[in-house]
């Protein structure tokens, strides 16, 4: 494994992983102008975990979707800020397929923290990315519910109110309607 700082001055592009905020075109777009997408792929053996904002953990036998960017050196810096490296996240090489091969991709992991909701607009710019790119959004579902239910449990006091009425609860905007047996996983 590469050591957290190793990154921060690479001058040829890598394969980045994505799995947040990160996989919203638009906002990419605007961070990382020089960098280009590759293509969507499941990273085996991680899970995706909201403390606040987005992270991916290391789980057996599970999976979590991810979009892969081709980084170019010259938008390290920029999405180094982006994501607080080195004292929020640090990059991490994670094993994935890609095109049928083993490759290594660079991911940011958040260095700490306890598991909490993302705010409505966060999970909407995540929504949105899964969309854009054909994702499965069970996966982005399933880890804001496990995190609303964890601070349920821990009897944890958030600023975020729910209307019900509010698409089933997370509040999110889809303008493409969503499948029925996704809408009721949305019910918690």
């Amino acid at each position: 494994m590469k050591k957290k700082n190793e990154y921060k001055h690479s001058e040829k592009p890598m394969l980045y992983i994505a799995y947040g905020s990160n996989i919203n075109l638009p906002q990419m777009a605007f961070r990382c102008p020089h960098s280009k997408v590759i293509g969507s792929a499941m990273v085996k053996d991680w899970e995706l975990e909201f403390r606040g904002v987005a992270t991916i953990v290391p789980k057996p036998n599970t999976e979590v979707p991810v979009l892969l960017w081709e980084l170019d050196p010259r938008d390290i810096p920029a999405l180094n800020r982006y994501e607080g490296f080195p004292h929020l996240y640090r990059q991490e090489d994670i094993p994935l397929e890609l095109d049928g091969k083993q490759v290594m991709g660079m991911a940011y992991l958040m260095n700490r923290g306890q598991i909490s909701p993302p705010t409505q607009g966060y999970l909407q710019t995540i929504w949105d990315g899964y969309k854009a790119n054909g994702m499965d959004t069970s996966y982005l579902i399933e880890a804001a519910s496990r995190s609303y239910d964890y601070a349920s449990n821990m009897n944890v006091r958030y600023s975020q109110d729910f209307d019900e009425d509010e698409y089933e609860d997370f509040g999110i905007d889809d303008d493409n309607g969503l499948d029925d047996d996704i809408q009721m996983s949305f019910k918690i």
